[in-house]
C-alpha cells in the first residue's frame, strides 16, 4: 500500500529544527485536514507544543462534512484544546481566524511586549499552509502547488501589520495505522509515487459506501451500477475511457482520476475519520 520510506529522514530533522524554533515563538497555529483531523494530527506535538498558545486549524472545512466538523470541535473543546473551522475559500471563516489573531497580538502588547506577534504554521504536507500564508499577504511568497513537500526551506514572513510567520515544511507523523495511512494518501499529503495509487482508490471509494453516498458517485460518473467498491472502480474506469489497448481498464489512471477528483473536492464533501466518543 506504502511503497518504500513514508517518513524520509528529512522530516525528523525538521522536528528538531521546530524544536529550536518554537524558543522564539508565541502562538502556534497546527493545521489540520478537516477530512481526516486525527490521521493529520502528529502526535509529537502534543508533548512539544505544552507550554506555548496552541491553536488547532480544521483546514478545508469546506470539503468535509459540517456536522462531522461541529463534532471534531466538541471533541478538541473538551479536551482542553482551541480549535477553529477553517476554510481560504470562505469569508466568514477568514474573519474569524483575522479577529482571534488580532486578539492574541493585543494580548502581548497588554503585557508591554511592543515587537510583532510571532508565529509559526505547522502541519502534514499539502495541507495548505501555503495557500494560507498567501491570503494573508496578498501575494505569492511561498511557493504553492496540490502536492507535498513543495516547501522546502524556513522563512519568516510579515503576512499581517504586527505578525510575523515562521513558515516551516510540512512534516508527517512517523507511525500509523494502515487507515491512517490511506486516509493520509487520499487526501494528497503522501506523494504519488509512494503509494499503491489502485489500492488507496478502491479504499476510498468502500469510503463513500460505507457512509451512504454513493450518490455523489454515480452524479459524478455516468452510468453506474450500484455495486461493491470494485465493481464501481471499474465501471469508473469504463466511463471515463480510463482503458488499455486491449480493452481492460487502466486501473493506475482510473485510480489517478478518483483520487483528483477527491482532492479538488469534485466527489462532494466527505469526511474520513470520525471523533472518539
Amino acid at each position: 500500500m506504502i511503497k518504500g520510506q513514508w517518513y524520509p529522514g528529512n522530516m525528523s530533522r525538521a522536528i528538531s529544527q521546530l524544536r529550536q524554533d518554537l524558543k522564539a515563538i508565541d502562538l502556534i497555529i497546527e493545521l489540520l485536514d478537516a477530512r481526516i483531523p486525527a490521521s493529520s494530527r502528529n502526535p509529537a506535538f502534543d508533548k512539544l507544543f505544552r507550554d506555548k498558545k496552541h491553536l488547532l486549524l480544521l483546514h478545508k472545512a469546506d470539503m468535509a462534512e459540517d456536522a462531522l466538523t461541529r463534532s471534531w470541535l466538541d471533541y478538541y473543546k473538551r479536551s482542553g484544546l482551541k480549535a477553529m473551522a477553517f476554510s481560504v475559500h470562505k469569508k466568514h471563516y477568514i474573519n474569524s481566524l483575522l479577529q482571534y489573531l488580532k486578539q492574541q497580538e493585543q494580548n502581548m502588547h497588554k503585557g508591554r511586549l511592543k515587537r510583532p506577534l510571532r508565529m509559526i504554521f505547522v502541519g502534514i504536507p499539502n495541507v495548505g499552509k501555503s495557500t494560507l500564508i498567501n491570503l494573508f499577504v496578498h501575494k505569492a511568497v511561498t511557493k504553492t502547488g496540490n502536492r507535498p513537500g513543495i516547501t522546502r526551506g524556513r522563512q519568516w514572513i510579515r503576512v499581517l501589520p504586527g505578525m510575523e510567520l515562521l513558515d516551516t515544511p510540512g512534516i508527517l507523523r512517523p507511525k500509523n495505522t494502515e487507515d491512517a495511512a490511506r486516509s493520509l494518501a487520499a487526501v494528497g499529503a503522501i506523494p504519488a509515487g509512494q503509494i499503491d495509487m489502485p489500492d488507496i482508490a478502491l479504499w476510498l471509494v468502500n469510503q463513500y459506501l460505507v457512509k451512504d453516498k454513493l450518490h455523489i458517485l454515480l452524479n459524478r460518473y455516468h452510468d453506474l451500477d450500484p455495486g461493491d467498491a470494485d465493481r464501481i472502480f471499474e465501471q469508473v474506469g469504463i466511463s471515463q475511457g480510463c482503458l488499455q489497448t486491449e480493452g481492460k481498464i487502466d486501473e493506475e489512471r482510473t485510480a489517478a482520476l478518483l483520487l483528483r477528483d477527491f482532492q479538488g473536492g469534485a466527489l462532494g464533501r466527505l469526511t474520513l475519520e470520525d471523533p472518539p466518543q
